[in-house]
């Protein structure tokens, strides 16, 4: 496995230039490289796979969050119209602060969890590792843990 420094588990959250919104996933902002080995080596301890797990960091990568939605068709074209009028939704609010962490230098994880199970797992070390800003997105909503 690589080290936090030098990527992290898997791969970045978003391929260059794509943004994809994370159905099934658990995301959570932390603020050292510490609390990110943490997670990381808990994460894969406890059974996610390395490619389960992907970690975002720096303007690079909040750019691309910036650049895009998420969401495509008619979902995304709403979402743009609503945000260039001034309206923001729960969706948009959550990828502003996730956006901000990264500008302020810290690491911005997600971890697939398509059981409720995994999904418990996964919080339930994201915390213990000291992350924070900790959401589950369904498919249909946002699920706020912590």
């Amino acid at each position: 496995m690589t080290s936090p420094q030098d990527g992290g588990a898997g791969e970045p959250i978003n391929n260059p230039g794509e943004v994809q919104y994370p159905t099934n996933q658990i995301i959570a902002i932390l603020d050292t490289h510490h609390q990110t080995a943490c997670a990381i080596d808990a994460l894969v301890n406890g059974g996610f796979l390395e490619s389960e797990v992907k970690l975002g960091r720096g303007s690079e990568e909040a750019d691309r969050i910036e650049a895009g939605t998420g969401r495509r068709g008619f979902q995304d074209w709403l979402i743009r119209f609503s945000e260039s009028i001034g309206i923001k939704n729960a969706e948009s609010e959550i990828k502003d602060r996730y956006e901000q962490a990264l500008r302020e230098g810290a690491t911005v994880i997600a971890v697939r969890a398509p059981t409720e199970e995994r999904k418990d797992l996964a919080a339930r070390i994201l915390k213990e590792c000291g992350g924070h800003f900790i959401n589950f997105c369904g498919s249909l909503s946002v699920e706020r843990i912590s």
